[in-house]
């Protein structure tokens, strides 16, 4: 009992070490346009930046992958508003993750018009990101007349790639991610 409880203690404390360092590792995934809406209102398709654990995956950047236009999500709280966005995602509701799109930070206002013209708030469903699955995102904006959310797009992806982070994978890789040269090498 006593080797079972030390081989147990010694797989825990390997966990508890690494654990922290799979969670910070940023990662940059690739989806091509495969719906009619997605062509139309991403172009080539989308881009994500984001964490993933044992337990859930954290989108922190969306990026238009031909342009460099993107929003840094933030998790939605609101109970009540999740509540509508999943009542509005009628099938599909609850089999992806909700985010509000800041309309102040990078090109929020221009993806919340992008995604649902006339709404000046946005949120989004991303479904789980998954080596070689398909990808959905629903687009929610809040309407100009009643203020409650509405449904204003449903975009399926096909997996593209997965690709190496620029630089080191911790601070500051989303701004990296952002500048207008990504991608570029320099000089061209």
């Amino acid at each position: 009992m006593p080797k079972l409880f030390r081989t147990a203690s010694v797989a825990a404390l390997i966990l508890a070490v690494a654990a922290p360092a799979w969670a910070a590792a940023k990662r940059m995934v690739s989806y091509d346009s495969l719906s009619p809406s997605a062509r139309q209102l991403t172009g080539a398709g989308l881009t994500f930046v984001f964490t993933k654990s044992l337990l859930r995956t954290r989108i922190l950047a969306v990026r238009a992958t031909a342009v460099p236009v993107g929003i840094m999500p933030r998790p939605s709280t609101d109970g009540a508003v999740n509540r509508k966005l999943d009542a509005l995602m009628g099938d599909d509701a609850g089999t992806g993750a909700l985010y509000a799109i800041d309309p102040d930070v990078q090109e929020g206002k221009v993806m919340v018009h992008a995604f649902c013209p006339g709404s000046k708030t946005g949120w989004l469903s991303i479904s789980p990101i998954a080596f070689r699955r398909d990808l959905r995102v629903h687009a929610f904006g809040d309407d100009p007349a009643t203020g409650e959310p509405r449904l204003c797009a449903v975009m399926d992806f096909s997996f593209r790639g997965e690709w190496r982070m620029p630089g080191p994978t911790t601070a500051g890789v989303t701004d990296r991610v952002f500048r207008p040269d990504y991608g570029r090498r320099p000089g061209s």
